[in-house]
């Protein structure tokens, strides 16, 4: 399992906590942003809370919305098993991941928790000519097991999932 580090700064001795917003279906999602070895701007990203994958992946059309260049990263070598069958990913090393964390008395002070991956997964881009406005604004990734293990306990409410570490 790929080593994640969290780096978080506060006076305090403190349980993060990081909301996500449940849809219809049950599924937690947030935004976070991304920084990589192929850019250093924070760029934003539409997170699915997914415990079935084992590392955070970017999916194709975000592959593709972020101009993430395949053609020079390493292919995993591990094959990914997916809906559509098995694909082998590939790794994108040197990934911050900042997302929101909630801590402190009754939760109330907001941060961005910084998580450094040392790679995450990349399917294969979406060919830039399918990439449509709409594709664009859905596009989504994965939170996988590699950073959701950090968090201990999990607690549904109504149209939320909190993840405490």
């Amino acid at each position: 399992m790929e080593n994640v580090l969290l780096i978080f700064f506060s006076k305090e001795l403190c349980i993060l906590q990081i909301i996500a917003n449940l849809d219809p279906n049950r599924h937690g999602h947030l935004f976070a942003y991304i920084m990589c070895s192929q850019f250093n701007t924070p760029k934003p990203i539409h997170l699915i809370i997914d415990t079935g994958s084992s590392n955070t992946t970017l999916l194709s059309d975000d592959v593709t919305r972020l101009s993430i260049n395949c053609t020079i990263l390493q292919s995993s070598p591990i094959p990914s098993l997916t809906a559509s069958g098995t694909i082998i990913p590939f790794l994108l090393p040197g990934v911050q991941l900042l997302i929101e964390v909630r801590y402190g008395w009754f939760n109330q002070k907001r941060n961005f928790g910084v998580f450094h991956l040392a790679s995450i997964h990349c399917m294969p881009p979406t060919h830039p000519q399918l990439m449509t406005q709409q594709r664009i604004l859905h596009a989504c990734s994965l939170l996988g097991m590699d950073v959701l293990r950090l968090f201990k306990k999990w607690q549904f409410t109504e149209n939320k999932l909190i993840l405490k570490t």
